[in-house]
């Protein structure tokens, strides 16, 4: 397991080079660049699936650590004057701790949680997903997920998530390439003494493909992309049985 050592230390090392404060320091700041900042933020602290649409089983767990990162409009004003050192990255790295259970009737549980290193971010999240398809040698895995996730640790800042994913998953040997289309809804609110936004309310629509590799018993990577008005790119390496 020393291989899934590095590849968690990676995932960590990568996070804490990029990572900023988010705070609010500049008064001009508008209505619409606030929307625009919130949804991009919001895409990045969206709990993603990170893994396949067939279940886990009553007796299965997947324990992972992931880096996802967000392509936000760093040359944007608003990203320039709300990242404490006005000089914002091209990508958001956000790193997550990230764990399922399966249970019975085709069900799964998970929750994810993340410091950002260097960075005033924390993030939490819990997701449920059933299976419509079980999967079988011969046919997909079919399933719907739903998660919910919440910024902490911004005092200006509150951002909630909640979305709907449809997932289709075939395994072949050690890989098992998956898809999905997601409704993101994405909810914000400032609480700065500085300017005086109304709360923001955006639904986001995405497709997602990823593919869980298994070079060893027991320990998956994941490799995960989402692409919409906001793209995202994910890599994930755990233990998975």
């Amino acid at each position: 397991m020393k291989r899934a050592f590095f590849v968690v230390l990676f995932i960590f090392l990568v996070s804490s080079v990029f990572a900023e404060d988010i705070e609010f320091t500049d008064s001009t700041l508008t209505q619409g660049e606030f929307e625009s900042f919130t949804k991009e933020l919001g895409v990045a602290l969206s709990f993603n699936p990170m893994s396949p649409a067939e279940t886990l089983g009553v007796t299965g767990f997947d324990i992972g650590a992931e880096l996802v990162v967000t392509d936000i409009s760093d040359n944007k004003k608003y990203w320039e004057t709300l990242v404490d050192d006005n000089d914002p990255s091209s990508y958001l790295p956000v790193p997550r701790l990230h764990v399922q259970k399966g249970l019975p009737f085709n069900i799964d549980i998970g929750a994810m949680y993340t410091a950002v290193p260097n960075s005033n971010i924390k993030l939490w999240g819990v997701e449920l997903k059933y299976a419509l398809l079980e999967g079988t040698a011969a046919t997909p895995a079919l399933s719907i997920r739903g998660s919910f996730s919440k910024l902490e640790g911004v005092d200006e800042l509150d951002i909630t998530t909640q979305s709907g994913d449809i997932l289709i998953s075939k395994g072949f040997m050690m890989l098992t390439p998956y898809a999905g289309l997601s409704a993101l809804r994405i909810n914000g609110s400032e609480n700065s003494d500085l300017v005086n936004f109304e709360d923001v309310h955006e639904v986001i629509y995405r497709g997602l493909a990823g593919l869980q590799f298994s070079p060893l018993p027991l320990f998956v990577i994941n490799l995960e992309a989402s692409i919409g008005e906001v793209n995202q790119y994910g890599v994930k390496a755990g233990i998975r049985f």
